[in-house]
């Protein structure tokens, strides 16, 4: 609902990068349920779909823009993607809600503050959506997770796409584009409930490389 009241009702054409986000997260739902049975196959599928939603989204730039740069980074956020699929599918994490709501905290203020009101705004919704999920895993004193795997690669997806578009279109450093690919990375790994604190700190490094090497910003 809040993406709705960000962007409006979705177009049955997808026209720009932010118009894919609901139909990405409806196809991961989707893949993930129909293939419960076999996680690995599963994440594998979901690498799949984020490799295609990197290239659809990205397309009007790659058409003008093609380059070993760019190049390089799809394939590390496609790396990171893949690693957190395997990290979800592992379910080694204690803490993986408030992981992922500090990483989208992270993501929401750089973008917002590196070129990207709106983007900014879609991350925020994604955090505090996430709060909710936190606060259960806090209440239940990190014995169980707020999030079940069918709920967690969706969110993932939409997390990376939200990080695409704020490298590619709002052009956020690369130092923290890579810093908040880390952070929810830091907050699957098997360590307990202090990973989440790793996921905090990476998001902050991000900022702190914006504001250290940022001088001006353009907004829309």
């Amino acid at each position: 609902p809040s993406c709705f009241w960000l962007v409006g009702w979705p177009r049955l054409l997808p026209q720009e990068a932010n118009d894919w986000l609901w139909l990405l997260a409806i196809l991961s739902m989707g893949l993930q349920i129909g293939l419960s049975q076999r996680p690995r196959s599963a994440a594998m599928m979901q690498t799949g779909l984020l490799s295609l939603a990197l290239i659809v989204m990205t397309w009007p730039v790659l058409r003008h823009q093609s380059g070993i740069g760019i190049t390089m980074e799809l394939v590390a956020l496609l790396l990171g993607g893949s690693a957190l699929f395997a990290g979800a599918k592992a379910n080694h994490a204690a803490t993986p809600s408030l992981a992922l709501a500090f990483s989208s905290g992270g993501l929401a203020l750089v973008t917002a503050l590196g070129g990207s009101v709106l983007v900014g705004q879609l991350a925020g919704a994604l955090a505090s959506g996430l709060g909710a999920f936190a606060l259960y895993e806090l209440f239940k004193r990190f014995s169980t997770q707020g999030l079940s795997l069918s709920q967690l690669t969706p969110i993932i997806q939409i997390y990376l796409a939200l990080l695409l578009v704020a490298r590619v279109y709002a052009e956020i450093p690369l130092g923290s584009a890579a810093l908040l690919l880390t952070a929810p990375l830091i907050g699957l790994l098997p360590g307990g409930r202090f990973t989440a604190l790793g996921s905090a700190a990476s998001g902050a490094a991000a900022l702190v490389y914006l504001l250290i090497t940022s001088d001006s910003s353009s907004y829309y």
